[in-house]
């Protein structure tokens, strides 16, 4: 029994603080405010990349000692994957970490070769790797969320990167983080879809259209514990702009 989700949208849980919230810890799997399908089973596997932590965080305080369950972590480096030491001390041996500068990218086959018949396995990361869960586990079921795209009602607009001191065209089937990318490789992102608050931008001039599923701006540094909501700033991996125009501090 599987269940995938590339965003899960915990917004209870997300506009609290994740680690004082008195909604964790909970004292049943059931009771868990999150978007995953409730499931009963003998054990439990989950799969996750990088901010997908968030949503299976909480289920791993509620499962705690009393059904065996095991973790894999991936993320691109150890710095940048969220509650790390709360999940290694949480989960102990239970729990394996990738992180791709050191270990390279996961070897699922190895890792979920031996999963437990009857198993419950959760995935929440990025596409990529809930699709090759996917292809491991035929009868996964799926939760997706996608950015807006141009059938959406997207247009083109004019970005200009005033440190960088270049000025980009963000096509209309292209994202601000994408396109900021292909000039800056180094940009931060992670989630690619408008919660974790990595690619958080701020902007100089111009009027954002916000797309975040969380209503606006820096909400979601608000939920992991930042006390930064701006109203001149943006997650540039779904927001767009309303106006031709953007000038971002970058």
């Amino acid at each position: 029994m599987v269940v995938a989700g590339t965003a899960v949208l915990v917004r209870r849980a997300l506009r609290r603080r994740i680690r004082t919230s008195p909604l964790w810890p909970m004292p049943a799997l059931e009771e868990v405010r999150n978007r995953f399908p409730p499931v009963e089973a003998p054990s439990y596997v989950f799969v996750v990349g990088g901010i997908g932590i968030t949503p299976v965080l909480p289920m791993l305080r509620a499962l705690g000692d009393g059904r065996p369950w095991r973790l894999l972590y991936g993320g691109r480096t150890r710095a940048s994957m969220p509650f790390l030491e709360e999940v290694e001390k949480l989960g102990g041996d239970r729990v394996t970490v990738v992180a791709e500068d050191e270990d390279g990218l996961p070897d699922l086959d190895g890792l979920l070769g031996d999963v437990p018949e009857g198993a419950a396995v959760y995935c929440c990361g990025p596409e990529g790797l809930v699709a090759a869960v996917e292809e491991r586990f035929p009868q996964v079921r799926l939760e997706r969320f996608a950015p807006r795209t141009a059938a959406d009602g997207n247009v083109a607009f004019e970005v200009e990167l005033r440190r960088s001191g270049r000025t980009l065209t963000v096509p209309a089937d292209v994202t601000v983080l994408a396109a900021v990318r292909a000039e800056l490789p180094d940009t931060a992102y992670s989630c690619e879809q408008g919660f974790c608050g990595t690619c958080e931008q701020r902007v100089l001039e111009g009027e954002v259209e916000h797309r975040s599923e969380l209503g606006g701006t820096s909400h979601a540094l608000k939920a992991v514990g930042e006390d930064t909501e701006r109203g001149d700033s943006m997650l540039i991996c779904v927001s767009r702009a309303r106006s031709e125009r953007l000038v971002l501090d970058m």
